[in-house]
């Protein structure tokens, strides 16, 4: 961080969860080329498949399809039906190996008197289920997922409805932190400062609309501050 940096001040901070808050990508990529192999495909490894996550389970079972068999067309009925399995096959193995990235706790200490949710387009149930398996449920006033609203990142609405789980009415007063620009293209739509961190899915060079970028959770500190408690009135 250079010398001259700002320092951001917040009422409350949204977190990413795959990429930002836990390393899941061994997992997912093992419930995916599973489910490949349930329907007679090809496996695509973890590289492959942490490039085509983001945007939901849908939307990874639609690309992994995509990417295994480039020269086919899959029905609705096909898709709904892999979709079906990847959700039993990923349900099996949430925490098999996914864990918190480090510097996370330290980050999440740091702020211990701040509210803060969790803003991430994988289903709910998944995400509580991750966040209690790892202990750090009880951090977070709300998990906001992919399926808790019809909108998803990059739509601002999940952002918005994490700061109204956190009480915070100018979303100015927040941070959206995010390893994907789906997650700071969200945070900048709903009006929050963003923050985007470049150990996770997506390589720094897609981060740059972020007004702070960084390669450690543990710097969080460094960039934000919350801000001074009001003095009581005389």
């Amino acid at each position: 961080m250079a010398d001259t940096a700002p320092i951001y001040r917040v009422r409350a901070l949204l977190f990413d969860l795959d990429g930002t808050l836990v390393d899941s990508r061994r997992d997912l990529a093992a419930a995916l080329d599973l489910t490949l192999a349930d329907l007679g495909l090809p496996p695509l490894g973890v590289e492959a498949v942490t490039r085509l996550a983001g945007d939901g389970a849908r939307r990874l079972v639609e690309r992994g399809l995509t990417a295994a068999r480039p020269d086919a067309v899959f029905s609705e009925a096909f898709i709904a039906a892999a979709l079906e399995i990847f959700q039993a096959r990923y349900g099996e193995r949430l925490l098999a190996t996914t864990q918190a990235y480090p510097g996370v706790l330290t980050a999440l200490e740091h702020f211990a008197a701040l509210p803060k949710a969790v803003v991430t387009n994988k289903p709910a149930a998944f995400s509580e289920a991750i966040l209690k398996g790892l202990g750090l449920r009880s951090r977070f006033v709300a998990v906001i997922g992919g399926d808790t609203l019809p909108e998803r990142k990059p739509h601002p609405a999940p952002a918005l409805a994490g700061l109204a789980a956190c009480g915070v009415k100018n979303p100015a007063d927040a941070v959206m932190i995010g390893d994907s620009p789906n997650d700071i293209r969200a945070g900048r739509a709903a009006g929050t400062l963003t923050c985007a961190v470049t150990y996770g899915f997506r390589p720094a060079h897609e981060l740059t609309e972020a007004e702070v970028v960084i390669d450690d959770l543990s710097r969080l500190g460094e960039w934000f501050r919350a801000f001074a408690p009001r003095s009581p009135s005389p």
